[in-house]
């Protein structure tokens, strides 16, 4: 009996969906989550190491760090003003990021210097109760945005490997992260002056304590939901969703037992960062190529990121020389906290992955665009 091998010809072949990328998976994979995961770790086999908690000299800890800061932290603050302010339209897009914010931070700075009284240094002084006003809302913002920056992740890479989660899954992990939140805040809230908050001041520690417990059984069932989304999809889930998700637990477990330890948080955050901007970039500058060569990237990315190097530094390495140095708040602290304020308000408008405008700059590269 003759086999009929022409129909079987015409059947399509079904083949597993593209694991789409950012730059590319095993990049995605070590700058968002790879690498902050083994730094994370070695700090807490040096904590166990030690016997416990682990108090770090801060001053010496920023004075060691500063190549740090200027190679990794502030290029990724600088990140987001060329996608926030190009194409022109995204004045009229986002009008609060782009004009009434920057305004009302650049009057703070301005007050903070008129009402300053100059010090026993040199440089402009500052008033302390307004860098003091400035700086502790770019600390406890930073929590709202280190929390949606890992959802957003979390997000991405989900959408990129295929896996959808149900809304309980989304809710439980998004639930877990505000923990992380309020945990945030309550540690920054420790050092607060007591009069700021009155008779709540004492309640601080037991609460923190709470949150210990509460956080805990957060990431337990984090644990859970992608334990079920194993088994429903029959597969693990993208490394570089799980990784998005581990580091920043690991981050606060290790500000739990080295506070001073944050700059390698802040680290870690910037690395996350920057792959996204980077690659939005990248897909401008190919749709901008009219000539359709291809663009080498490399060299692009070293002059991108040699931009970001040099207006990093000039904004928040710059104003040092300015600065009064004589009080505890200096006008490069509160140019630096109200750039990061900035950042963080501007991150919540022009990451929104659920956009459909986002998703198109995110994931131009990518044949068919995941949009």
């Amino acid at each position: 009996m003759k086999k009929n091998t022409k129909n079987r010809r015409n059947v399509p072949i079904q083949t597993a969906p593209s694991i789409g990328y950012i730059l590319s998976p095993r990049i995605d994979f070590w700058m968002t989550g790879g690498i902050s995961i083994i730094v994370m770790c070695l700090l807490l086999v040096y904590a166990v190491a030690q016997g416990g908690v682990v108090t770090t000299d801060k001053g010496t800890l920023i004075g060691s760090a500063l190549v740090f800061q200027a190679l990794i932290n502030w290029p990724h603050f600088m990140g987001s003003y060329s996608l926030l302010y190009r194409p022109i339209e995204n004045l009229r897009k986002y009008p609060l990021a782009t004009i009434y914010v920057p305004m009302a931070l650049l009057l703070g700075i301005a007050v903070a210097v008129a009402a300053g009284e100059q010090g026993a240094g040199q440089g402009v002084a500052v008033n302390q109760d307004v860098a003091t006003f400035l700086w502790l809302g770019a600390a406890f913002y930073l929590a709202w945005h280190y929390t949606g920056q890992a959802w957003g992740m979390i997000a991405t890479f989900s959408r990129l490997s295929h896996v959808e989660l149900t809304a309980y899954e989304r809710l439980t992990v998004r639930i877990g992260l505000r923990t992380l939140l309020v945990w945030h805040v309550l540690w920054g809230a420790q050092d607060l002056p007591e009069r700021w908050l009155g008779g709540l001041h004492a309640y601080v520690p037991d609460l923190l304590s709470v949150m210990n417990v509460v956080c805990i059984f957060a990431f337990a069932a984090g644990l859970m939901v992608w334990y079920n989304v194993r088994t429903r999809i029959a597969r693990m889930p993208d490394a570089r969703i799980l990784a998005s998700w581990l580091s920043i637990y690991l981050w606060y477990l290790v500000l739990f037992f080295m506070p001073g330890a944050y700059l390698f948080v802040q680290f870690s955050h910037a690395l996350q960062y920057l792959a996204f901007p980077l690659r939005v970039e990248l897909n401008r500058n190919a749709r901008q190529n009219h000539r359709g060569e291809k663009t080498q990237v490399f060299p692009w990315g070293v002059r991108y990121y040699a931009m970001l190097l040099v207006s990093g530094l000039a904004v928040f390495y710059l104003p040092e020389y300015a600065s009064d140095h004589s009080t505890p708040f200096t006008l490069a602290l509160v140019i630096a906290s109200a750039v990061s304020i900035h950042h963080y308000f501007v991150d919540s408008c022009i990451w929104r992955i659920s956009n459909p405008d986002v998703r198109r700059n995110l994931f131009a590269h990518l044949v068919p665009a995941r949009q």
